[in-house]
């Protein structure tokens, strides 16, 4: 799948979690112009396995070989009609939440948002915990239309290379998210803040 609005000739793409949310999320939401080939739209509640949502955009992260992230911007699905339950579906499998809400402070402690961290969870799939997915909600403070925070959430799907048994042997579960966040901010002028996490 083709990518457009790369980064300039030197650059690599490492948004901190401030910067998704504010200049990604927020103009998606408000329906102002941001960079859309940077994250795009993605299904990743829908019949698509998260390897075949990795293979159709690869091109993105083949670009940036050191890049192990993918962003997308995507819609949830309620689990009936009516109800407020949210399906979690993705393929023949699910994304099984693994903490909390949690949320996102940026240095001033102001709330920008918050965050969910899910695995794939598929036990006859040899592909069983080798995603993980964080997603991103907006906090309606931020938007001019309050009522439409929560028509998209900004996600970060990456790939888990290391086996079930590797990461119960080697705790790669509890720790999980800092590995993950340590990895946001790091663009040609140097690391970027990156807000901080707090339980809900």
């Amino acid at each position: 799948m083709a990518a457009h609005d790369d980064p300039p000739p030197g650059y690599r793409f490492r948004p901190d979690t401030e910067q998704l949310l504010v200049h990604y999320l927020r103009p998606k939401l408000d329906g102002e112009g941001f960079p859309q080939g940077l994250v795009p739209f993605c299904d990743l509640y829908g019949d698509q396995e998260p390897w075949q949502i990795w293979e159709a955009f690869k091109e993105t992260s083949e670009k940036d070989r050191e890049r192990k992230d993918l962003y997308f911007l995507t819609q949830h699905k309620k689990k009936t009609p009516n109800g407020k339950r949210k399906s979690r579906t993705v393929g023949a499998g699910t994304w099984k939440g693994e903490d909390a809400a949690k949320k996102v402070l940026v240095a001033s402690q102001r709330v920008i948002g918050k965050r969910k961290r899910f695995r794939y969870d598929n036990k006859g799939s040899a592909q069983n915990g080798r995603w993980l997915m964080h997603e991103f909600e907006l906090d309606a403070s931020l938007l001019r239309n309050k009522r439409k925070a929560k028509e998209y959430v900004l996600c970060i799907l990456r790939k888990n290379d290391k086996s079930e048994k590797d990461r119960k042997q080697e705790g790669q579960e509890d720790q999980e998210e800092d590995v993950m966040s340590c990895d946001y901010g790091d663009q040609k002028g140097g690391n970027l803040h990156e807000p901080e996490f707090v339980e809900e």
